[in-house]
């Protein structure tokens, strides 16, 4: 039992009525759907990585956010260890940052209340706002402090 062969004639030409020139390789519907398949896959990773870019962005604009609170934290509960012998200062109600070489405006909302049941603990609420692209994202801690 043997391999089937195909015969040749005398001018060199196969009997192959299906590639009766003996050539070998890709029809143009192969290369075409092997051009789109690699289309497909070029684009997939393009949309990732600007996908992954976005959530890089996101992430350290939320670093700078946490940051920047912990900063406000610490700034008005040392003016609150002196108050009522100093006035009490919450500090800037905005800040601006560099994130990823684009100006980034940070505004806080800050609120500072004595609890109604325990007179001598105080609640101190910072909020923080900033613009991400088309997205209004916020970040928020609270502290107590004791008078």
């Amino acid at each position: 039992m043997g391999f089937p062969t195909t015969a040749k004639s005398a001018t060199g030409n196969n009997n192959d009525p299906v590639n009766p020139g003996g050539c070998r390789g890709f029809t143009f519907v192969e290369v075409m759907v092997s051009l789109v398949v690699l289309c497909c896959g070029i684009v997939l990773i393009y949309k990732s990585f600007f996908l992954c870019a976005d959530y890089l962005n996101n992430l350290t604009s939320r670093l700078y956010a946490s940051s920047l609170i912990d900063e406000k934290i610490g700034d008005i509960s040392k003016s609150f260890a002196e108050w009522p012998a100093r006035a009490l200062n919450l500090g800037d109600t905005s800040v601006t940052l560099s994130v990823n070489y684009k100006p980034v405006r940070f505004n806080y909302d800050i609120k500072l209340a004595p609890l109604p049941d325990v007179k001598s603990v105080w609640q101190l609420d910072v909020k923080l706002s900033w613009i991400d692209g088309p997205r209004s994202m916020r970040a928020q801690r609270s502290a107590y402090m004791i008078r």
